[in-house]
């Protein structure tokens, strides 16, 4: 008797690790519904120009509506944390303009002000995706940035923003000592797995775990104890508070083999912060981005670097040019990639003057050349060599 109940024990409690066991493959498996991705970041360089807050976002929003490959339709929410002194009905007004003349018709705009790192849009981003309020969503931030070196950042996550040269009266070069502030501009396009799936997206990152703590004993617990991911698991940290930048110790955890970034949150936002993190986390690993606002709440975002579904052929890569006939411009693409780079990838191309690609025409009719690698975006109107080298390179 004693003998049947114990076998009956075991068995129940195997079933209960396995339940427990497949509740958290549900959770971090990006085949289900209601998972979150990333399909396109970008941001504009750090140098200095000038442009008018809400023009900067257009500038920035019309590029990456172009690197995900999304018909412009099919976004509901443009969400862009600005800094502008105007009211709150003033600024809505001007994105949902800019809206507009992007052809984001069916966007609801919000322009969020005094959004400490982001953190309530990105909040009201995934909330609005899990709960099937939206099919794709932009995030974005126009705010002042603080310029800082270069180092560590990529060229695919940067665009070119071309501006005129400046006229009239020669200014003194300021001392190159002293930080210069600057607009800057980033933005993120978010979708659910099951939307990436049904446009044939190529994401480039899941959303593993999102949480929003009140005070940094929460954070830190959840951080320690932030089951089914652990630690050990993060290849990048990327830490971001109000104070000191910490030293690993802050967490009381070894990351001596992980990646550590420590940032101030007055020279840096979510939108910045994401943007890098996804392009420069290699394929299949993990990042964490955790930032300390200087309002007591806390965001930490557990990301996983997604590997294309492409089947590489021979180990080559695919690029995919968007072009046309005639298209001059495709044809010096070309000859680039076949002299600097043959037998490093395939290429197929597609025409997007041809019916049945009448989507492509709509994103990228005055863009041509446009390249795709593995589906996801590289370069438009030049090859961009840097990033096309970035590329190759992470797949050795």
């Amino acid at each position: 008797m004693h003998t049947i109940m114990l076998e009956r024990f075991r068995m129940q409690h195997s079933k209960n690790i396995s339940r427990l066991l497949r509740h958290f493959s549900r959770q971090l498996d990006g085949t289900h519904n209601n998972a979150v991705v990333i399909a396109a970041a970008v941001r504009t360089p750090r140098t200095p120009f000038k442009a008018e807050e809400q023009k900067l976002a257009g500038i920035v929003i019309d590029e990456l509506v172009k690197r995900t490959l999304v018909p412009r339709e099919e976004f509901k929410k443009l969400i862009v944390c600005c800094s502008s002194n105007a009211s709150a009905s003033d600024c809505n007004a001007r994105l949902a303009n800019v809206a507009k003349e992007l052809g984001l018709k069916s966007c609801e705009a919000h322009a969020l002000q005094d959004d400490i790192c982001s953190i309530a849009g990105l909040r009201m981003t995934l909330d609005s995706l899990r709960e099937g309020k939206a099919q794709c969503i932009i995030t974005g931030d126009t705010r002042c940035q603080f310029l800082e070196p270069d180092d560590g950042l990529l060229a695919n996550e940067l665009m070119t923003v071309h501006q005129a040269p400046a006229r009239g009266k020669q200014t003194a070069k300021a001392d190159p000592s002293e930080p210069t502030p600057t607009l800057g501009a980033a933005a993120l396009a978010w979708t659910t797995y099951e939307t990436a799936e049904r446009l044939q997206l190529q994401p480039l990152a899941l959303v593993r775990e999102f949480a929003v703590k009140n005070n940094r004993e929460d954070a830190l617990y959840h951080v320690h104890g932030g089951q089914p991911l652990l630690p050990s698991q993060i290849h990048t940290w990327d830490l971001v508070t109000s104070r000191e930048p910490p030293k690993p110790s802050y967490f009381h955890l070894d990351l001596s083999g992980n990646n550590l970034c420590t940032h101030d949150n007055l020279h840096i936002t979510a939108s910045h912060l994401l943007t890098h993190l996804v392009h420069s986390l290699p394929a299949g690993e993990l990042g964490c981005a955790y930032m300390d606002g200087s309002d007591g709440r806390l965001m930490i975002i557990f990301l996983e670097k997604l590997k294309p579904k492409i089947a590489q052929v021979d180990g080559l890569p695919l690029l995919t040019l968007y072009t046309k006939k005639p298209c001059p411009l495709c044809d010096d693409l070309v000859s680039q990639l076949e002299q600097k780079y043959a037998g490093k990838f395939r290429l197929e191309k597609v025409y997007i003057d041809r019916k049945e690609n009448v989507r492509y025409l709509r994103l990228f009719r005055h863009d041509i050349p446009v390249l795709f690698f593995n589906g996801q975006f590289l370069c438009m109107h030049k090859l961009n060599e840097e990033a096309l080298r970035e590329r190759l390179a992470g797949l050795e």
